[in-house]
C-alpha cells in the first residue's frame, strides 16, 4: 500500500471528525488498529467497531468526495461496485 493511501485515509479520518460523525477518539482508535492491520481501511475499521454504520459511511465518503473533488479509487477496494457507481453517479449528476 502506498503512501496516498494512508493520507487518504486519515484525511477522511478528520473529515468524519470535523463533521462530528465521529469522534477524535473513534478516529485515534481506528488508526491504532490500522496499523495493525494496514490493508484495511480507516472507514472499514469504523464500521466494524461500531462507530459509524456502512450507510453512514458512504453518506460522508460522497460528501468528502464532493467537498475535495478526488476520484474514489481508495473507496472501491471495501465498498462493493455498486456502492461505488452509486457514489460516482450521485457525484456526477451534482456536478453537471
Amino acid at each position: 500500500m502506498s503512501m496516498m493511501d494512508k493520507k487518504t485515509d486519515k484525511m477522511v479520518g478528520e473529515f468524519l471528525v470535523e463533521n462530528s460523525i465521529i469522534t477524535a477518539a473513534q478516529l485515534r482508535d481506528a488508526l491504532e488498529m490500522q496499523k495493525d492491520n494496514p490493508e484495511r481501511l480507516v472507514g472499514e475499521i469504523l464500521v466494524t467497531q461500531g462507530a459509524i454504520s456502512k450507510e453512514q459511511l458512504i453518506m460522508a465518503l460522497e460528501m468528502y468526495l464532493l467537498v475535495t473533488g478526488m476520484q474514489p479509487e481508495h473507496v472501491d477496494e471495501w465498498l462493493d461496485q455498486d456502492e461505488v457507481d452509486m457514489l460516482q453517479e450521485k457525484i456526477k449528476g451534482k456536478r453537471a
